[in-house]
């Protein structure tokens, strides 16, 4: 991994000042970021975005073996370990076999209320329709929905709100037929 690093830097005295750098730091480095993360693969994911964001800001590192220079180094890479520790804790892992069986169970749930809501949505005015698949399928923000249909944002926000209602107003009605 060091070669890679190496080669970025076009002048010898980059090359050996990082090269330093790297060889007294590089422990110290997977030991900050492996207390965050308590895993040895995230530890070295974490190290080496360090070393990256270190090599992005080479020119405010001083003398190698300088007191700021270790404190810059172990905070990047604490900082990072601590981005990476809090990612994961927002993703919730869960076995395979829970998702096979759960997808299962809600395709065939949903596949009602998906059949409902696609009816729905095809009785929509034309103008409601073409906001919604642009939000919702395509995934446009409403500046780009805003730009493609040559509408100005309020104009998208506000559809998008009357298609929904319309949407709910369908949905209800076909729900109470024949309560009505």
């Amino acid at each position: 991994m060091l070669l890679i690093y190496l080669s970025i830097f076009d002048t010898e005295d980059d090359k050996n000042k990082f090269e330093l750098l790297y060889v007294t730091y590089k422990k110290l480095m997977f030991y900050v970021a492996n207390q965050v993360l308590k895993d040895e693969y995230l530890a070295e994911d974490a190290v080496h975005h360090a070393f990256i964001k270190i090599i992005e800001n080479f020119d405010k590192v001083g003398d190698v073996y300088c007191y700021k220079t270790k404190s810059y180094i172990v905070t990047i890479v604490k900082n990072y370990a601590i981005n990476l520790y809090n990612k994961r804790k927002n993703h919730v892992t869960i076995p395979l076999e829970e998702i096979e069986y759960s997808i299962a169970d809600e395709a065939v749930s949903k596949i009602g209320e998906m059949d409902n809501l696609t009816k729905a949505v095809m009785k929509l005015p034309i103008i409601y329709k073409d906001v919604l698949i642009l939000k919702y399928v395509q995934e446009f923000s409403n500046a780009e929905i805003a730009q493609t249909l040559d509408i100005s944002e309020v104009t998208v926000r506000k559809r998008l709100e009357r298609a929904k209602t319309k949407i709910q107003e369908i949905l209800w009605k076909e729900e109470h037929v024949d309560d009505l």
